[in-house]
């Protein structure tokens, strides 16, 4: 009997760690880019603890910050080459998180929305899996209903806003827009869950 519920034992370990072996592997055969504005940068943060940070501790496979503050969709499309430089080298997962200061600034919506199929359709040419990232949903509710037609016409994965479940928690903000560490650790921890289907 003690023999049997050894050989099980042995078994089931067997099975545990050549599961976590496949999925380390996995995700040691990619990397994450997040590309975006001062959200995904980090503005706010301290110590540069931003959401790819946090992602970063959550994953095996590296994290790339391609956040630059204050970026527009029209910004991102103009250094779209940055994104594709990474994707040559190796299978990537590309978060693409754009929209809140195109908002801000009373650009054209058509005009967001022709960026943002650019930025994707350049991005799925280059062979990424495609992940769009709505900032918050409430007060950006245009933004949002447009990214996700993009993401939808697109066929490309899409997070609803990442800001979504901390917005009412102004002690997880330095400012109105942009959270503190603590407030990026939970995005980081939303968009975990969201794209770790993808590594499977």
């Amino acid at each position: 009997m003690k023999k049997y519920f050894l050989l099980l034992v042995s078994i089931a370990l067997i099975f545990i760690l050549s599961a976590c072996n496949r999925k380390n592997s996995n995700q040691d055969n990619l990397q994450i880019v997040c590309f975006g504005d001062s959200l995904t940068k980090g503005y706010g943060a301290s110590d540069g603890k931003s959401y790819p940070y946090y992602l970063q501790q959550t994953v095996s496979c590296p994290v790339i910050n391609l956040g630059v503050n204050g970026d527009t969709s029209a910004d991102g499309l103009r250094r779209i080459d940055d994104v594709l430089k990474y994707i040559s080298k190796s299978p990537s997962i590309v978060i693409v998180e754009f929209g809140a200061n195109d908002f801000f600034r009373q650009l054209p919506a058509v005009q967001t929305k022709r960026n943002m199929e650019q930025i994707v359709d350049k991005l799925v040419s280059a062979g990424a899996v495609v992940v769009v990232a709505s900032p918050e949903d409430s007060e950006l509710n245009d933004t949002y209903h447009l990214l996700k037609s993009v993401a939808e016409n697109k066929k490309v994965h899409f997070i609803d806003g990442i800001l979504n479940e901390i917005w009412s928690r102004r002690e997880l903000f330095s400012d109105f827009v942009h959270p503190n560490s603590e407030g990026y650790k939970l995005v980081a921890e939303k968009i975990y869950k969201k794209i770790a289907p993808l590594f499977s």
